[in-house]
């Protein structure tokens, strides 16, 4: 990502339709790092004190010449 002119400005997220039923995935970059976010299967209302609401992943790509 290029220098961000706003220094609160960490990065971006874009809304993805999932090829299932999960929901939608927001994929981006935060501060130079390929970010993934899914929606927590387990959160309730009931238990937003205990669980979050999403998972940030940090997208790690792997070539075909690289997965075992």
């Amino acid at each position: 990502m290029a220098q961000n002119q706003n220094s609160t400005k960490l990065g971006a997220l874009w809304v993805n339709q999932p090829k299932s039923e999960k929901g939608p995935v927001l994929t981006g970059e935060i501060e130079g790092k390929r970010v993934a976010l899914f929606k927590n299967k387990k959160w309730t209302e009931a238990e937003s004190k205990k669980q979050p609401m999403y998972y940030i992943l940090e997208s790690v790509f792997q070539g075909k010449a690289q997965k075992a």
